[in-house]
């Protein structure tokens, strides 16, 4: 049934090292976004940013530099962090008053500051323009718990207008999405970067000194490494695809796959490429009878790759035998109990021309009916299939 997903370069976005689950956030969106969900949100900077020709470019920072100076115009609310002392562990997290995640995040880094005391300093710097956009944020109530701001923020705030700051951290640490939080360890070096969400078990480590910074810079410089050839090589594919070159096109996967690892959207971008791309039939079933192999215990690929060929593809593109031996491969994996895989099958026999045995697994397909919103559309396609057979056999 629908589970499969048709590829294209802009897909390819999710297979990313950067976070691909984003929530779109812009500065149009309002504070009554505090409900949104955790993942991070991809980075709209606001009309009034500097434009980016302006900015000097920063120095690369990674986990385990020296944490870089900061320069900020306003502190708000708590202390001025005029440098960072040795000995101390500190919090740097980058936010926007019209960011949902941001302001869903608030509470959990109150409650670790209230959590640490003065072992940690956490300051939430804004690089919004105007002062005031973020003192009247903080004089708002949230709608979701009927706090202010103010008390939903129980550590230091600041302001970044001419975003110095942020492209010290943020920028140079190629971050394009917040919230993000840097935390400086009690040597002054940045020991984590990421979702401040996602901090409390590397934060406990540093604070206990036993955080194993090594490991972590290594990590994160192998994915820095990733995302500069991601980001390459999404080019690279565009180029190609725009230009017909669809040798250059697979070409390009295959040398990525080689250095950074296959995943199921690199298989299914390849496969298209050959059979929409090449217009290679017997090539794009070779490599999906390989794609195959490489997930032959898992019901939901079989499953999958079966709906796309009989109900995403034109019939000259269809290999109507490949698809039906992957559609029993899931039955048999989910021990024909799993009626959006029998109804998958069903299909596989109905394009074959097998009508009546079509119709027997969508009848069980109904019967096993597991409750949810497909179930509706299974009966349905029963319903046509016993239509067009009646109208067949008059």
């Amino acid at each position: 049934m629908h589970n499969s997903i048709t590829l294209s370069i802009a897909s390819f976005a999710c297979i990313s090292i950067v976070a691909c689950s984003t929530t779109q956030t812009t500065e149009n969106q309002t504070k009554d976004d505090s409900n949104d969900s955790v993942p991070m949100t991809k980075l709209t900077a606001p009309k009034d940013a500097p434009s980016k020709t302006t900015e000097a470019q920063p120095t690369r920072l990674a986990i385990g530099d020296e944490a870089p100076a900061i320069s900020i115009d306003h502190w708000v609310k708590g202390n001025e962090v005029a440098g960072f002392e040795d000995g101390q562990v500190y919090v740097m997290e980058f936010w926007a008053t019209w960011c949902g995640p941001c302001i869903s995040s608030m509470p959990h880094i109150s409650a670790l500051q209230s959590d640490y005391g003065d072992k940690v300093l956490f300051t939430g710097v804004s690089s919004e323009k105007e002062l005031q956009t973020v003192t009247s944020f903080l004089k708002d109530t949230n709608k979701s718990d009927g706090k202010l701001n103010w008390d939903r923020m129980g550590y230091t705030v600041a302001v970044d207008p001419d975003r110095s700051t942020y492209g010290s951290y943020m920028t140079a640490a190629g971050q394009r999405g917040i919230p993000t939080a840097f935390i400086i360890d009690a040597n002054g070096k940045v020991a984590w970067i990421g979702h401040p969400m996602s901090m409390d078990e590397p934060l406990s480590e540093i604070v206990e000194g036993t955080w194993d910074l090594a490991s972590a810079s290594e990590e994160f410089k192998t994915n820095q490494a990733r995302e500069i050839a991601t980001g390459k090589f999404q080019m690279s594919l565009r180029k190609t695809q725009e230009s017909g070159d669809w040798d250059a096109y697979i070409s390009a996967i295959d040398t990525f796959i080689a250095e950074y690892g296959n995943n199921s959207q690199l298989d299914d971008m390849k496969f298209m490429a050959l059979l929409t791309g090449k217009k290679d039939k017997a090539a794009a079933y070779a490599w999906a009878n390989q794609m195959m192999k490489n997930n032959w215990d898992s019901a939901m690929a079989m499953n999958s790759m079966a709906w796309k060929i009989v109900d995403q593809m034109p019939a000259e593109d269809q290999n109507l035998d490949f698809a039906l031996k992957i559609a029993l491969r899931g039955c048999e994996l989910s021990n024909y109990t799993d009626p959006m895989i029998l109804d998958t099958l069903a299909r596989c026999y109905w394009e074959m021309g097998n009508r009546y045995k079509a119709i027997s697994w969508q009848e069980k397909a109904v019967e096993l009916g597991s409750g949810s919103s497909m179930d509706e559309s299974i009966v349905a396609t029963l319903n046509e299939y016993k239509a067009s057979l009646a109208n067949v056999d008059e």
